[in-house]
């Protein structure tokens, strides 16, 4: 979890480096504008007030079209009416870039754990993209690898995912208060005193370096010809384009992998675990199951099924639980009879199942042929009524998610983005080229007089 002092600290210092020295001496002039700008990189974070965290108003495409729009203006005011930007105007246009370089910068800290609704209205899906550490110790420099891991998850499955949206009962009835003590989140904090001490030490110290040297002046000056603002608007559309489609691709392959301890007894039950995604047609989920450690003779099932079957299953076994625990009339050898009826039930009736045996891994595959919810669920079908046993299952569930319609949005932006940057960059090449040429006919007409005057 970024938190909001961590946002403005963090997106005001690399705004401010990357934002260009001529932007930097103007609101060196003004820094109370752009104190105020930084209050930016919190607005993302006030649909918490609806319990819609990193949604809507995290979306990175609101910002973007913004600054695209700026861009759009500049190039009708700069290229075609030949105008002048003024002063005051010229101010406005740069806050409000900076202001979308905050609430994007916004929305990608927030994509460590994540998710975010990144791409909302193209793309429905939360992205999150988690960044870990992995130490060993018995090193000198402590840093063993850095660990990179891009996924998503349906909207409901991301709005399920943060503490965030819970309501204030929620709360209560998850925590038993409707307050929620968290611990300061220490990446970001680490994060931004090493890039603190990177731009005022290394980063300065090369600066410094460079500036001893004798700038190549023309290479400059040629570089800032291409500094137009529909070059600069289509390089943003391109990458946007890229990022949301081919950068995230045709499809996507995502695991979601979790151990837990499957064990049953007259005084603790834990007879299976489950996990739920919501899919779109076309979309495939994949589950496999490995359990090993088994001391009895219990059989364990791998279950797909949609809400429906699922929801039928867990009523029937609370039900029957209650009846056992506060009926005096239902004892111990009817829960076990009524527990493998429902559980077979369940699985005779489900999309797709299949029996996990010791220490052996299995798949079982369910392609979508509407949108849906599915359950993957790892079940004891019966247990053994002699000892308590323990059984250890490990279940990785792999999804196989189209992004068709996203991965279109993404080449469409991706060619516009492309077509805009490159009309102005072959008009200023053929100026360059012109310049080149009437400079040596100037140079061999000035040969010519001097020959002549010879």
């Amino acid at each position: 979890m970024t938190l909001p002092t961590t946002h403005i600290a963090l997106a005001a210092i690399i705004v401010w480096v990357l934002m260009g020295k001529k932007n930097r001496q103007i609101f060196k002039k003004k820094l109370w504008l752009f104190t105020l700008l930084t209050l930016f990189s919190f607005l993302p974070d006030v649909d918490t007030l609806f319990y819609i965290h990193r949604t809507y108003f995290h979306s990175i495409v609101w910002p973007t079209f913004i600054i695209l729009g700026v861009f759009g203006w500049l190039s009708f005011e700069k290229l075609i009416r030949k105008k002048v930007i003024g002063e005051k105007a010229n101010l406005i246009w740069r806050s409000i870039i900076i202001a979308c370089a905050f609430l994007i910068l916004h929305s990608i800290m927030d994509l460590n754990p994540g998710p975010v609704l990144l791409f909302y209205p193209f793309d429905n899906r939360m992205y999150r993209w988690n960044v870990s550490m992995v130490w060993d110790l018995d090193t000198f420099y402590f840093l063993k690898e850095l660990k990179f891991n891009w996924s998503s998850m349906s909207f409901n499955e991301g709005i399920d995912n943060s503490l965030f949206n819970l309501t204030p009962q929620q709360k209560i009835d998850y925590f038993g208060a409707q307050y929620i003590e968290l611990f300061f989140a220490e990446f970001p904090i680490h994060f931004l005193s090493f890039l603190t001490w990177t731009i005022l030490f290394p980063v300065t110290s090369v600066v410094l370096l460079l500036r001893k040297r004798q700038k190549p002046n023309n290479f400059f000056k040629k570089l800032l010809k291409f500094r137009n603002p529909m070059i600069v608007g289509g390089l943003i559309l391109l990458t946007f384009g890229l990022t949301l489609g081919p950068g995230f691709g045709l499809n996507r392959m995502e695991n979601r992998e979790y151990n837990q301890w499957l064990s049953f007894s007259q005084n603790e039950i834990f007879y299976g675990t489950t996990r739920n995604f919501e899919l779109d047609k076309n979309d495939v989920l994949n589950m496999n199951g490995l359990f090993a450690g088994n001391n009895s003779a219990c059989e364990i099932t791998a279950v797909i099924a949609n809400e429906e079957q699922f929801t039928n299953v867990d009523e029937s076994l609370t039900e029957a639980f209650s009846l056992y625990n506060n009926t005096s009339s239902y004892n111990y050898t009817w829960l076990i009879s009524s527990y493998r009826n429902i559980t077979q039930n369940f699985i005779g009736n489900s999309l797709v199942h299949y029996s996990l045996t010791q220490n052996y891994t299995t798949g079982i595959n369910y392609t979508l042929t509407n949108k849906m919810t599915l359950y993957a669920v790892a079940l004891l079908v019966d247990w053994n009524t002699s000892i308590d046993f323990e059984v250890d299952t490990k279940i990785v569930n792999t999804l196989h998610i189209k992004r068709v319609l996203e991965f279109s949005f993404g080449m469409v932006f991706t060619t516009i983005g492309l077509i805009i940057a490159v009309i102005p960059i072959i008009d200023i090449i053929a100026k360059m080229r012109d310049e080149k040429e009437k400079i040596i006919e100037e140079s061999v007409k000035i040969e010519e007089k001097q020959e002549i005057s010879e």
